[in-house]
């Protein structure tokens, strides 16, 4: 506000001193110079009165102009609605102010009737709007969009007639002849104004800003509607947290029809114009990703033989993947890169699968970790608040993320994770754990547990073998850490090769 005062001024300035200068100067150049007796100077007097009387209502018409635009038109007017006045009202205001001037040079300085000029003005302005009917039309036109304001500059619209294509963008300027409108293609398209408000206008930046859409496809009938409705949210969310932030509004799934080939669903989403562009491939885009970590495919993707949804990824009722599926997806887990088959077999015969709502909080900050999760449907949120976290979460952790590694430490949760969407998580608690790190004889092969801790412990500290001295160090402390956290059973101990349990 302060910086638009500033501005005025600025522009006010220059005109109001140059006002009070020639009226000043027409003031001496009145009866002041017969004071000092110039009655020579009649004829340059006159001259003087004349041009000292028009550069006077010019210069005051100047003034008013600025006034009428800077302080009324963008302080007042631009404040109230919320939204630039359109450039025509401004022209349209300056053309009557400097009229007005003209007609007052004209009848008070030069001392001629304005109803002659008037007549002689009016007689020209017939045969003026005779030979230029399509150019008034236009500018009509204008004036009657500024002031019926149904579509204002900076909004969305879209412009569609019988018959004719439809044409989608966002309005840059109405001018006294033309609107002009830029596309999604980035394109200029500039129309008359007699024509522009013959079309019918789709206005989607009113009543408000978002307009809502959805995107359908297809699902399997044996994939539960629970499990359908948490991945296709998830991953809708996902999507237009990309590209709308943060506070995009969440998507929201129902079922549509029930066809032949499965269940049709609807994912409903909201944004503003801009983004609807992109929102549908984007959605898509992630939701075949989504269904492919949850090893789903579209029932249009399906053939005759067996559903990937009834193979290594399906237990009853869709609870989550069985034991190889799910070694599967620890594979590709960057914590347990390096790391053999059979350890993560055996990890994976211990998971715990756990379905929470939305906006329950899953771990929180401050509290002792007990278990490792790995996301496999949903969508969650990390904050840290204002604590300082050695290795913090990401901000939205999304299916194949693991969280949190506290418990490999014996720390508390640096960050509060809160579901976004509903999920579905891989729990792997103190038990699942010991069973990896410290197993016994029989269960796999003897001195595995071992090398798989320490290559859980290279990859916390530093995510690859660094041979720095600095990480070797932290390696090797979080070593004796977990090695004290799960120590190796009894008959393993003191081997050489096992994890060692401490004796203090």
């Amino acid at each position: 506000m302060k910086e638009g005062l500033r501005r005025a001024a600025g522009k006010l300035t220059a005109p109001f001193v140059i006002t009070l200068v020639v009226l000043f100067g027409f003031y001496l150049g009145g009866d002041s110079f017969q004071g000092f007796g110039l009655a020579a100077m009649d004829s340059t007097r006159r001259v003087l009165k004349y041009v000292l009387g028009v550069a006077a209502f010019l210069s005051l018409a100047v003034l008013v102009q600025r006034i009428v635009q800077y302080v009324i038109f963008d302080g007042i007017v631009a404040s109230a609605t919320g939204s630039p006045v359109p450039k025509l009202l401004s022209q349209m205001s300056g053309l009557v102010i400097f009229g007005i001037a003209v007609s007052a040079c004209a009848g008070i300085v030069f001392e001629q009737d304005l109803t002659v000029l008037w007549a002689a003005s009016g007689v020209a302005g017939l045969v003026l709007g005779m030979a230029l009917r399509e150019l008034l039309q236009d500018v009509f036109a204008g004036i009657a969009l500024n002031i019926d304001r149904a579509i204002r500059i900076g909004e969305y619209i879209q412009i569609h007639r019988s018959g004719d294509s439809k044409i989608s963008g966002q309005v840059l300027e109405i001018s006294w002849r033309t609107t002009r409108v830029r596309d999604f293609m980035g394109d200029l398209v500039i129309f008359p104004n007699s024509k522009f408000s013959a079309f019918t206008i789709t206005n989607f930046s009113q009543p408000e800003a978002n307009s809502f859409r959805f995107v359908t496809l297809t699902l399997d009938a044996r994939v539960p509607l629970a499990r359908a409705t948490r991945i296709l949210q998830a991953a809708a969310l996902e999507a237009m947290t990309g590209l709308a932030g943060p506070d995009t509004p969440v998507p929201w799934v129902e079922v549509k029809a029930i066809r032949l080939e499965g269940v049709e669903y609807a994912i409903f989403y909201k944004a503003e114009w801009r983004h609807l562009g992109n929102a549908s491939p984007m959605i898509l885009q992630t939701v075949l990703t989504h269904l492919a970590f949850a090893g789903l495919e579209t029932a249009t993707m399906l053939t005759d033989g067996p559903s990937v949804a009834d193979g290594a990824f399906r237990q009853a009722g869709g609870a989550g993947p069985d034991t190889a599926g799910l070694t599967a997806l620890l594979r590709a887990a960057a914590l347990f890169r390096g790391v053999g088959d059979a350890p993560l077999r055996l990890l994976a015969s211990h998971a715990a699968m756990r379905e929470l709502p939305a906006g329950q909080v899953a771990i929180q900050a401050g509290e002792a970790g007990t278990s490792l999760y790995l996301v496999l449907e949903g969508l969650l949120s990390a904050d840290a608040g204002r604590r300082s976290v050695r290795d913090p979460l990401p901000a939205t952790l999304r299916p194949g993320d693991l969280f949190d590694p506290a418990i490999l430490r014996g720390e508390a949760h640096g960050s509060t994770v809160r579901c976004r969407t509903a999920v579905l998580l891989c729990e792997f608690g103190p038990d699942a754990l010991q069973a990896l790190f410290g197993a016994g004889a029989g269960t796999m092969e003897f001195g595995a547990g071992a090398g798989a801790m320490e290559r859980v412990a290279r990859n916390l500290v530093s995510g690859s073998a660094s041979r720095s001295e600095e990480d070797e160090e932290r390696v090797a402390d979080t070593l004796r850490q977990m090695r004290h956290l799960f120590p190796a059973p009894v008959g393993r101990q003191g081997s050489g090769i096992g994890p060692v349990a401490n004796t203090g």
